[in-house]
């Protein structure tokens, strides 16, 4: 309770809510927790250094040290799932995302996206959350397959006028995907660039 009350004082920096609004359009999730909402944030093994810079970057917000999570044994394989997990305080200013990102629970696509998705911070964050590099050519992809198509062509109008990015739409399996092509891709990575940790350049890693 303590924690809570303590966490409640704690304000968010320009850079803090970059990060967070990349991250809630990523892998990050809301959580009621009591009458406000926290910040859940898990990654693989593989990602444990960009999970420890989203912690320091978020530590003031964040009760305990990041922690490593075990889950149940799939019968298929035999196997546990593991991952690196922190969580922040429930927080009232983080309520107000909440009712942005989601309705009925489930995430969607804020109303108010050309304001709040402005930042290269923020589409950085977003893209090492969800975004990759195709294999044979320089073309990006950014996993939106929970979002419908209605809502992927918001993201596809934010792309553009907020960062002059062209996209299209192409189908992966039985999803749609938000897709850089080849002559769009330069643009994007130097837009996000800066904001690349070391581990992950290799998302951006384009072939002369």
């Amino acid at each position: 309770m303590m924690g809570n009350t303590v966490g409640s004082q704690r304000n968010l920096t320009k850079r803090q809510k970059g990060i967070l609004i990349g991250t809630l359009f990523g892998d990050g999730c809301l959580e009621k927790n009591g009458k406000n909402v926290r910040l859940r944030i898990e990654h693989g093994l593989k990602q444990k250094n960009y999970l420890l810079w989203k912690y320091n970057e978020l530590r003031n917000l964040v009760a305990g040290k990041p922690r490593l999570v075990v889950g149940a044994v799939d019968n298929r394989t035999g196997k546990s799932y593991k991952r690196w997990h922190f969580s922040t305080f429930s927080l009232p200013k983080l309520n107000a995302y909440w009712y942005k990102f989601y309705r009925h629970k489930q995430k969607k696509i804020p109303k108010d996206i050309l304001e709040l998705l402005k930042l290269p911070l923020s589409l950085a964050v977003w893209f090492m959350d969800d975004g990759y590099k195709r294999n044979d050519c320089n073309a990006l992809r950014i996993n939106t397959d929970s979002f419908n198509n209605d809502e992927q062509k918001i993201v596809q109008k934010c792309l553009m006028r907020n960062f002059g990015i062209k996209s299209k739409l192409h189908r992966k399996g039985e999803y749609w995907n938000i897709y850089i092509p080849n002559s769009e891709a330069k643009k994007f990575c130097k837009i996000i660039k800066p904001f690349i940790i070391a581990e992950l350049k290799y998302k951006i890693s384009l072939t002369p």
